[in-house]
């Protein structure tokens, strides 16, 4: 891997990876609850990742991790862990995250899966 910095210095290896033309492919979401408790362990570790995410705001996401939860406040607890950072964020980079590069991505990607049907699979068609 080309990433010298893996694991001294995360965001710098996530930035290094957001520059490489080659991985133009790439995002990260952020919704695990281990990246979480890193992201706002401290102002500084926030910070980081604002600034990052505030300049490559197309390339993040957050969605859910919560398997089978039994109830909305377990469903919901990454989300609210997250609160710095969603007040640190500049707005337009907040909603990004939160929604906006999810619906852009996997809407764009369902109408790439019909076409490919359409192609590769009889009876199909794109709809």
């Amino acid at each position: 891997m080309p990433y010298k910095h893996f694991g001294k210095n995360h965001a710098t290896s996530i930035e290094e990876i957001l520059r490489d033309p080659g991985f133009r492919h790439v995002y990260f979401d952020i919704s695990w609850d281990e990246v979480a408790k890193y992201i706002v362990a401290n102002p500084e570790a926030t910070k980081t990742m604002v600034d990052l995410m505030n300049r490559y705001p197309d390339r993040f996401l957050f969605g859910t991790d919560a398997a089978a939860p039994t109830d909305q406040s377990k469903y919901l607890k990454v989300f609210y862990q997250y609160e710095p950072l969603w007040k640190a964020l500049d707005g337009e980079t907040s909603r990004k995250v939160r929604l906006r590069n999810y619906e852009r991505i996997f809407d764009g990607a369902r109408g790439k899966v019909r076409n490919w049907e359409s192609a590769h699979v009889p009876g199909a068609s794109a709809n």
